[in-house]
């Protein structure tokens, strides 16, 4: 299915264009070396070649040069953009001229940081204004150690907005997919600490960050001031998802077992991957990459060989790996085809890799449920054969005692009513007792010391059998120690008992719990802002996880419509009309996590631009005030400061600290239709340099859940709100104690009242 919803995708991008006026012309010319503007300029015009089209011309370490001759043939001046339909193209020289004059250049490409694009999407463009019945000429020099992909596009402005809102829809799709299957797999790798789910996350997660690099939304969206780790983005991605690409199926399919010759050769093939990552910073970029390609092609023709060849051996899970695999490596051979320039490049051919690696994905994770399913039902079969073997092995006394007695691990039986008939030596030295003689004689029930005993025998009672359950078990002496059991009902001469095995794990836990209570102390702080930034976060994260759920079913739909021939212009145009409603909604989404992360950012002094200055502390506290957005006439604001002159401090760190007091005032502080709503602030002089600050509004203050630790970060008293993260008060916190070098406090009392103090800071 996810097929057919790519080809549907990619062909409503090319459908419903209007015709053009424009006429442009094509012509390039390749250079061995490189050549000037003026050199180009007086090129013979026997030197270009001219093209219908532009297209791919490999990997080629040769300048391209592009003329192109553009005709508007219309009445009225019309606006252009200019489209490279491949993202990463190290670098684009465009000199558009008029008259034979320079009108306007542009330097563009992913060596150029990205806040110089002309135009802002991730491929490079630029937009022209072609006057009416106008005549242009634009040079482009090309020069890249990718693939010569030289496809262009001419759009106008709404076309141009359709197409980067599809590759928005395209990107989100696909990375949406990818990571709901990392996280998901994630999780099951966690709880079953199984290395092929390990593997296999790092697989997905290293194969988005290629794409990231390959189609250009991570120079556009995450490094965009970072040309130089974007030119090394593509060989390094590529050489970090080849390790997990070899270590993967290495685990899935258990070669070290059913392979070993094969094995040993994944393993080699793993250790040249790490001496190449180790080795390309001391490489060229180009040389890296010709050596990656390379690797890589190796590498895929290896586990497709291995996948055919352990299929015959009829090993578990290889046919549907071997199938998995092919689909991304026919996505990568139409690319790589594409960018050779052997087959024509579309919109289908440049995004094969995507659409192979997502169903190689799907598949694998599918696989990796199946292969879970199929493992904990042999476990279970195992661990019910062994209870099984140990019930028969007990019919013969002398073994079942040597058994009983021997073993390390606690061992009792009981009778359904709980009465205890047998216990071991291990089990009576653990549950605190010098012999067993005397806890039987007791009558007691194994049940009463652990605590959840009641719950476990209703259990296996109702289940047959309860495999590694933890419980807290007490000792005689009121002793609490951790421990694992396993019980399960067994019948012997038409009796029914429980029997059971327990293992101390009381060292172990407590070894785990002093490391995470080491590790939480030393990552306290990191864990509860990730914790906030994920809270946060989510809910944008959902909506776009449920607007491109949606946009699925409305893809189904338009294309049982289209395979009825029951598509009508209405419907159609319906389904335009709710695409990009989702893709509105998606963007608003992501721009709300990227302002969230941009009001994270706010609160790191390094991020701020502080600096000292003499101020009329009065007049500066009054200008904030007057400028603030949120203060409203209605409310009475009462400034008194207490000192003589001007003082030297920081502008921009009162700044911070009283406008966000004063919106936090406003719109959270003061109770709804409160009439008589008062601002108190006051500025004092205690001494040659140290001051206090308090301010003080009558609204309903604080809760005091709240007030102990409201200048911890995410604290709020106010949710549901996109624009409130509560990271205001954490703000004011790290200005006034790294900036200001004081202390802050809530003061109690009605309403909400704070102090400031601070020193001032001396003169050189």
């Amino acid at each position: 299915m996810h097929w057919r919803i790519g080809l549907c995708l990619l062909w409503l991008s090319s459908v419903g264009w209007a015709e053009d006026t424009v006429d442009v012309q094509y012509s390039y010319w390749r250079s061995a070396s490189p050549a000037s503007l003026a050199q180009v300029k007086n090129l013979p015009v026997d030197n270009w070649q001219r093209v219908a089209k532009l297209g791919s011309y490999g990997f080629d370490d040769a300048e391209y040069w592009i003329k192109l001759d553009i005709h508007n043939q219309g009445p009225q001046a019309l606006k252009r953009v200019f489209r490279f339909v491949y993202p990463v193209l190290d670098e684009v020289d465009i000199y558009h001229f008029i008259d034979n004059a320079l009108n306007q250049e542009w330097h563009l490409g992913d060596t150029v940081p990205g806040i110089s694009r002309a135009v802002h999407e991730k491929n490079p463009a630029f937009k022209l204004t072609l006057l009416s019945s106008g005549h242009t000429e634009v040079y482009i020099r090309v020069a890249s150690i990718n693939a010569m992909v030289l496809t262009m596009e001419v759009l106008d402005d709404s076309q141009h907005d359709a197409r980067v809102q599809l590759s928005i829809l395209i990107s989100g799709l696909v990375y949406g997919i990818l990571l709901v299957m990392a996280l998901y797999n994630l999780s099951l790798a966690v709880s079953i600490w199984d290395r092929a789910y390990f593997y296999y996350v790092a697989y997905v997660l290293c194969f988005i960050a290629l794409v990231l690099a390959l189609s250009g939304d991570g120079y556009y969206f995450l490094w965009r001031q970072s040309p130089t780790f974007n030119s090394a983005a593509t060989p390094l991605f590529a050489g970090l998802l080849m390790i997990p690409s070899l270590l993967f199926p290495l685990y899935f399919l258990d070669i070290n077992r059913y392979a070993p010759r094969v094995a040993r050769l994944i393993k080699w093939g793993v250790v040249i991957g790490a001496l190449y990552l180790i080795c390309i910073p001391f490489m060229g970029l180009a040389t890296a990459l010709k050596i990656i390609n390379v690797y890589s092609a190796l590498v895929s023709v290896m586990l497709l060989i291995m996948g055919v060849y352990l299929s015959i051996k009829k090993v578990p899970f290889a046919v549907i790996y071997t199938l998995a695999w092919c689909s991304l490596l026919a996505g990568l051979l139409l690319l790589t085809l594409s960018s050779l320039g052997f087959i024509e490049s579309s919109p289908f051919t440049r995004n094969a890799n995507l659409l192979g690696g997502v169903i190689e994905c799907v598949v694998l994770s599918l696989a990796l449920a199946q292969r879970f399913r199929k493992e904990r039902s042999v476990k279970i079969e195992l661990i019910q054969h062994v209870l099984t073997a140990k019930s028969e092995a007990a019919k013969n006394l002398k073994m079942f005692e040597e058994l009983f007695e021997l073993a390390p691990v606690g061992i009792f039986r009981f009778k359904l009513n709980g009465e205890l008939v047998a216990v071991n030596p291990a089990l009576t030295k653990l549950l605190g007792f010098r012999d067993a003689t005397g806890l039987l004689k007791q009558g007691n029930s194994i049940r009463g010391y652990f605590d959840n005993g009641l719950s476990m025998a209703r259990e296996v009672l109702r289940k047959g059998a309860v495999i590694d359950r933890e419980s807290t078990l007490t000792t005689s002496k009121g002793e609490e120690r951790t421990c694992s059991i396993s019980m399960r009902v067994q019948t012997q001469h038409q009796d029914h008992y429980v029997e059971g095995y327990v293992t101390d794990i009381s060292e172990r836990k407590h070894a785990q719990k002093i490391h995470e209570l080491m590790e939480r102390e030393r990552m306290a702080v990191l864990e509860q802002l990730i914790t906030g930034i994920a809270h946060e976060i989510n809910t944008p994260l959902g909506n776009n996880i449920t607007s491109l759920s949606h946009g699925l079913e409305l893809l189904k739909a338009v294309e049982t419509q289209m395979q009825d021939g029951q598509l009508t212009k209405k419907s159609f145009d319906g389904f335009i009309e709710d695409s990009y409603a989702l893709t509105e909604i998606m963007s608003k989404n992501l721009q709300k996590i990227t302002s969230l992360v941009e009001r994270f950012k706010l609160v790191s002094v390094k991020n701020m631009d502080i600096e000292l200055a003499d101020i009329d502390i009065k007049q500066h506290l009054k200008n904030i005030i007057e400028g603030n957005f949120f203060v409203e006439e209605s409310v009475q604001i009462i400034l008194e400061v207490n000192g003589s002159g001007p003082i030297r401090s920081y502008p921009v760190a009162w700044h911070i600290i009283l406008d966000q007091l004063l919106e936090n005032s406003m719109l959270h502080g003061f109770r709804q239709g409160q009439a008589d709503r008062k601002i108190m602030i006051t500025l004092q002089q205690q001494g040659d340099n140290h001051w206090q600050f308090y301010y003080e509004d009558n609204g309903r203050g604080l809760a005091d859940n709240i007030a102990k630790n409201v200048f911890d970060p995410f604290v709020t008293s106010v949710r549901g709100n996109d624009e409130n993260a509560g990271l205001g008060m954490y703000r004011i916190y790290n200005v006034v104690r790294q900036v200001l070098k004081g202390k802050i406090k809530v003061l109690d009392g009605p309403g909400f009242k704070i102090q400031i103090r601070f020193h001032l800071p001396q003169h050189n």
